[in-house]
Formats: structure tokens, sequence, C-alpha cells
């Protein structure tokens, strides 16, 4: 159980890798949300999901918004429920790694998992390959969450809990696996195999979109956002847009009569098809909010 939960924070960092403070009018990570007739402002906030809880910990202003907010939006519910049912969508049936891959393919990831201690890629023999890639992500990330440092995506979950504010969730653990796993194996293989081969280049851009984000500069994550180079423009609008699409059209009866604090991957805030374009193109008035 310990290995799937692990395994979930890291796949719900696709959002984010898919291709954040800067004193600029309009880059922060926070915005908020009002007008239209709302009884009270909700609030977004754009996650890193490898971050962990110490990057908000000095926001004043962040903090007092999830004190003050009725209830807390994530992607999708943290619980123990929601790893047993996307352990199905992460395991290949009749196949494994080892027959996946040729020979060399298989010699290729395997030596690239000898950089990280006590980890094998025998390991992850059943999963797919689009696990096995995000587990990279997450060992290459120049900051991830611990044990005793969550990843803040489930510290803000976790915050609304103990807190006794409801907690929401804007898709199911099917919709998300949907997303994640929905490509072919083949296609995975493809994508696995591209980015160890690419692996200097990757974790140089890992860097680069940490640096970004804890900044806060939406400007440039939007550029590197811009980048389809890896992701097809298909399977970038079934990772952004499309759910984009989907949670703009359940936020507006959520906020009606209760004060949200959104916390969803800052991918889905940025661009033409992001929250905040697309929540002022529904008449809200949305405006940055300073996190210190």
């Amino acid at each position: 159980m310990r290995i799937i939960n692990y395994i979930l924070i890291c796949l719900l960092s696709l959002s984010l890798s898919a291709a954040a403070q800067s004193k600029k009018s309009g880059n922060t990570l926070l915005w908020e949300i009002s007008g239209k007739g709302l009884k009270k402002p909700s609030y977004v906030f754009g996650t890193y999901h490898f971050a962990d809880k110490g990057f908000i910990d000095t926001m004043k202003v962040l903090n007092e918004k999830l004190s003050g907010a009725d209830a807390v939006v994530g992607e999708l519910i943290m619980d123990k429920q929601v790893a047993m049912k996307l352990l199905p969508f992460m395991t290949m049936k009749g196949n494994t790694i080892a027959k996946l891959l040729t020979p060399e393919e298989y010699t290729l990831v395997a030596d690239y998992f000898k950089k990280f201690p006590g980890y094998d890629l025998k390991m992850f023999n059943t999963m797919k390959p689009v696990v096995i890639q995000t587990i990279i992500l997450q060992l290459t990330a120049p900051k991830t969450f611990t044990a005793t440092n969550p990843a803040i995506d489930e510290y803000i979950q976790s915050y609304g809990k103990s807190n006794n504010k409801k907690v929401f969730g804007l898709e199911t653990a099917e919709d998300q696996a949907k997303v994640l796993f929905g490509t072919s194996i083949d296609r995975q293989k493809e994508m696995l195999l591209k980015y160890i081969r690419e692996s200097e280049k990757n974790e140089k851009e890992g860097k680069d979109l940490y640096q970004y984000y804890i900044t806060q500069d939406l400007e440039k994550l939007e550029k590197l956002f811009s980048d389809t180079s890896y992701y097809t423009a298909k399977e970038m609008d079934a990772m952004l847009k499309d759910r984009n699409s989907k949670w703009l059209a359940q936020l507006p009866t959520m906020m009606k009569d209760q004060s949200l604090f959104i916390a969803v991957g800052a991918g889905h805030l940025i661009g033409k098809d992001g929250l905040i374009k697309g929540l002022q193109a529904k008449g809200y008035k949305v405006k940055p909010v300073a996190t210190n």
C-alpha cells in the first residue's frame, strides 16, 4: 500500500510536468474568484505535486485563505480508497516490462534505475510504462516530499479534513486513470524510452520547471507548456484542456454558496484554456493575490 500511495502522489504530477514568486503583476499562484452573485470569494491555487508543504508554510496570505475557506477542492480526493481504485489501471495484465521491452531496451531502462540506490526495474515489472516514467520524474525532481513533510496537495486536503472542512474532488479515480493510463502500451513504451534517451535534457527542464514554480513565474511556466514536442496535441488536450472544461462546468455550483480553496496543478491555471481565463469567460472576476 505504501508504494501505491507514493505512486499516486507522483502520478498527479503529470498535470504540471506535461510540457510559480515574480513581482510582476499577475505572477502568483494564488487567485481570487468573485462576482457573478457569489456570496463569498473563492481561491484557486496552483500546486506542483512534487513540492512539499514547506514551500507554502511561510505564505501568510495563502494560509489565511485556506483557513477561512468553507471547503477544500482538489483534482481528486486523496484517501486510502483512491490508491486501490487506481491500482488495476496501473498494472499490465498478461504482460510485463521484461516482455514488453527488447533486451537492449530493458538494459537501457534498468541501467538508468541504477542511478538511484534502493531502486531496481524488477520492482516495477508488472507496472505500465507510464507509471515507471512517473517514478523517474519523482526520483529526478529537484525537490520532493517526505513522510514528515507531505506533498502540497496531500497537505491541503489533510488540513481541510482535520479542520472539519468539506473536501471535494473534481474528478474520480476512474476519470484520472483514463487520462493517465489511457494511451496504448506501445505509446507508453515509446514515451518511456524517449524520456530516458533524452534524460539529460529532461532533467534540466525539470529543474527549470521547479525554479519557475517556486518563483511563481507563470509567464515562463506557460512558455514551457507551449512546447509540445514530447506530447501530441491530443494528449496535451486530454491532460489539461479537456479536464479544465469539465472542472469549469462544476465550479459555479460548488462556489455559489460557499468559499472554496481549490488546489490543482499549476498547469491547469495558465494558457488560453486554463482555469483563470475560463472563469473570467464565465463572468467571474479573477484577480491575482500576492502570497506574502
